[in-house]
C-alpha cells in the first residue's frame, strides 16, 4: 500500500463481470495468524481511476483444498475502497491461519477494477494445521436462554458429529470470559467462546482430539484455556494422556505423555493449564481429556514447539525434500 510501482495495482484481465471469479494470490511461504487486510485501489500517480468496491477472500493450507473465508455472522463479502487512494482495513474476525491467500473482486455491475492489499499478522509458531473433535454440545436450561458449545467458526469437514481436518474457535486466539454464557463478540449466542462436552454423551468418560500439525516438531507443552464455572457442573479436565506419531501414516507410540489437574472448587474463573510434553517428537498428537464433572468447555489450545532435525524423527519418503528448505521472500500470483 502507498506505492505507486509498475502500473500501480493489480488489476484483473479486462472488464470485470459480476459471475467473475479472478484473483490475486499470495503465497506466504508458511503458515501464518492474518488478523487485518489493507486494500487501496490504483492512484497511479493520479491517474489511475480503478478501485474494488467489495471483495471476499479464499485461503488454504497446503495449497489444494482451499476455503472461503466468513465473518461471524457468515457473510463472506467484504467491503472495500470508494475512492484510488484512501487505505481501507477490515479487521479479519475470526482470523485466518494460512499460507495461501486469494483475494477476489466481486461487483454487481460491469467495471474496471484494481486493488493494492496488503495482510497484516505474525508467522503462525504452533504449526497446527487441523484439529478433529467431537461436535460440542447444547445446555438447554428451562427458563433460560439455549446454550450453543459447538465450534461455530471451524473451517474443516462434519461427519456424523465429528469435526475434522480443519481449525476453528480452538485456535482464533479469543479467550473465554469466568461466565461460560457471555461472549467478547457482538451479536452472538451464549456459549459461543467455548466448545463443550457433556460427561454422559462419552461412555469412556473423555474426550478424545487429533492434532495435526505442518511438519514434524519437538513439543514442549500444550497449553489449554479452559472453564470452571463448578457452580454450574463445569470443571477443568481431570485428567489428560496424549500419543504421539512421526508421520501421519504411522502407529501411535504405546506410551502415553499425561497429567492429572488440581481441581478447583472454590475459584470460578477460567484458566489455563499447561500439560508439559517432555519434548515428544511427532507430526500428529492424540489427547484424551478426562471429565471431573458434568461439562468440560475449552476455549483455547495452543502448543509450545520447535521445529524438530531430521535426525530426531523418522521421515517418510519425500517428506524431507518437502520441508528442507527455508524461504523468506513472499510470492504473488494473479489470475
Amino acid at each position: 500500500l502507498q506505492r505507486e510501482e509498475g502500473d500501480g495495482a493489480w488489476c484483473p484481465a479486462g472488464l470485470l463481470q459480476p459471475e467473475d471469479v479472478q484473483f490475486l494470490q499470495i503465497d506466504l511461504h508458511k503458515l501464518f495468524f492474518i488478523t487485518l487486510i489493507g486494500t487501496q485501489g490504483r492512484h497511479a500517480r493520479a491517474t489511475g481511476k480503478e478501485f474494488a468496491r467489495a471483495y471476499r477472500i479464499d485461503y488454504s493450507r497446503n495449497g489444494e483444498r482451499w476455503i472461503s473465508w466468513k465473518d461471524r455472522q457468515g457473510r463472506k463479502v467484504i467491503q472495500g475502497n470508494i475512492d484510488t487512494y484512501d487505505v481501507v482495513l477490515k479487521d479479519l474476525r475470526p482470523p485466518i491461519i494460512a499460507r495461501f491467500v486469494r483475494v477476489i473482486p466481486v461487483t454487481e455491475l460491469p467495471m474496471t477494477v484494481c486493488m493494492r492489499v496488503e495482510l497484516y499478522g505474525c508467522v503462525w509458531y504452533d504449526g497446527l494445521a487441523s484439529y478433529s473433535i467431537p461436535e460440542g454440545g447444547t445446555i438447554a436450561a428451562p427458563g433460560f436462554p439455549i446454550v450453543y458449545l459447538n465450534d461455530s467458526t471451524y473451517d474443516g469437514y462434519q461427519e456424523r458429529r465429528h469435526l475434522y481436518g480443519g481449525l476453528g474457535q480452538l485456535t482464533d486466539g479469543v479467550l473465554g470470559l469466568d461466565d461460560f454464557t457471555q461472549s467478547h463478540q457482538y451479536r452472538v449466542w451464549p456459549g459461543y467462546d467455548y466448545v463443550g462436552w457433556k460427561n454422559e454423551s462419552f461412555s469412556t468418560g473423555f474426550v478424545e482430539m487429533e492434532f495435526q500439525f505442518d511438519r514434524p516438531r519437538n513439543f514442549t507443552s500444550m497449553k489449554v484455556h479452559c472453564n470452571n464455572m463448578f457452580s454450574k457442573g463445569v470443571k477443568i479436565f481431570q485428567k489428560v494422556e496424549c500419543l504421539f506419531k512421526p508421520r501421519l501414516i504411522a502407529d501411535w507410540e504405546p506410551e502415553p505423555v499425561g497429567v492429572a489437574t488440581v481441581l478447583d472448587d472454590k475459584n470460578p474463573s477460567a484458566r489455563f493449564v499447561t500439560v508439559p510434553l517432555n519434548q515428544h517428537v511427532g507430526k500428529a498428537m492424540l489427547c484424551r481429556f478426562y471429565f471431573a464433572d458434568t461439562w468440560m468447555m475449552m476455549s483455547e489450545i495452543s502448543f509450545q514447539s520447535g521445529e524438530c532435525s531430521y535426525g530426531q524423527v523418522d521421515l517418510g519418503k519425500g517428506e524431507e525434500r518437502k520441508h528442507g528448505v527455508e524461504v523468506q521472500d513472499v510470492g504473488l500470483m494473479w489470475v
